[in-house]
């Protein structure tokens, strides 16, 4: 070390999905910096992969404290992926770093917490609605899965509490007959529809081939974005696989309203949102959200929101560290 050179208390961030993982270290300012993306099918553990971001980016850093979102259900300290071969180990990572301050949450718990945070030009208003700050608020979000969480204010404290769901993997109801098509052609390829199937990357994917299928079309290999851009440059199947998307995370989300009695919101993020970008049909989704005879009075009362804000999990990871460690 050079003589003289003060190293610097710094703590790391992970936000470790199916297809990506992605660092950074938060300094004793409360900055979030030194971001870097590793692809997980390019890195055979995630343990490999953060000790190499340790090595090549928190040169200069004391690490006090890590805080790693990923996307599964944390159940106790050794905790593996549901769309990947990665675990994350606690104990591993505790040793390797010196340090018990090691906190695994579910991605979308630490998606949650971050709307504490968000500032206005963090989101985009789809539905003003009329805010309720004693109901809950709802965080969704495709990527390579489906995740979904809630936050319920704690009246008494002024605080929140994060519940985290496996919501994305129940089984999807279909709204109509076209819907009824689409999952009979699926179920013959999975063996369990679920909402996640259907709203997500792969579920792009799959709604792609079920689409062909009903106007009897050979389906060509694709990747997610292979149908966005096909959608873009004007292919009509694949608008209307857009807009069967949409539509579907409508009707998801209405359940999910309902459920919760989200009040407090509904907030939009995730990767392929952020791909799709104005390519998400937003006035398609809201027209299925409030397609419920009942109810609609009430679920055009949420307010529905897309977060805009970049890595949404490093902000919440954030707040967690702000809690427990008493960081800025």
């Amino acid at each position: 070390m050079i003589e003289g050179f003060q190293m610097q208390r710094g703590s790391i961030l992970a936000d470790i999905g199916g297809t990506n993982a992605r660092f950074a270290v938060l300094n004793e300012a409360g900055e979030i910096t030194k971001v870097k993306i590793y692809a997980v099918r390019e890195n055979p553990t995630l343990f490999g992969a953060l000790c190499n971001y340790k090595e090549t980016e928190c040169e200069g850093y004391t690490i006090a404290a890590l805080a790693l979102a990923v996307a599964g259900p944390v159940l106790g300290d050794v905790v593996p992926l549901t769309n990947s071969d990665w675990v994350c180990d606690r104990g591993q990572i505790a040793k390797e770093f010196s340090t018990d301050a090691v906190f695994i949450l579910n991605d979308f718990e630490a998606v949650a917490m971050a709307i504490v945070d968000l500032k206005i030009n963090d989101v985009q208003t789809i539905q003003a609605g009329e805010k309720s700050a004693r109901h809950p608020l709802i965080v969704m979000g495709p990527g390579t899965g489906l995740g979904v969480a809630a936050l319920k204010p704690i009246i008494s404290t002024g605080g929140f509490e994060a519940i985290t769901t496996e919501s994305g993997h129940t089984r999807y109801s279909p709204a109509n007959d076209r819907e009824r098509n689409i999952i009979r052609f699926l179920s013959r390829s999975l063996n369990f529809v679920s909402a996640e199937s259907l709203i997500s990357g792969p579920g792009l994917v799959n709604l792609y081939q079920a689409n062909c299928h009903l106007v009897s079309e050979t389906a060509k290999p694709c990747v997610p974005a292979d149908v966005v851009s096909w959608a873009r440059e004007g292919d009509n199947l694949c608008r209307q696989v857009l807009d069967d998307f949409a539509a579907i995370f409508g009707s998801f989300a209405s359940q999910m309203a309902l459920s919760y009695n989200a009040l407090g919101g509904i907030y939009l993020t995730g990767g392929v949102l952020e791909k799709m970008g104005v390519d998400f049909d937003q006035k398609r989704f809201l027209e299925r959200f409030a397609t419920n005879p009942t109810m609609a009075g009430l679920l055009n009362r949420i307010p529905v929101l897309r977060v805009m804000a970049d890595i949404p999990a490093f902000a919440g990871l954030r707040v967690v560290l702000k809690k427990t460690m008493g960081l800025k």
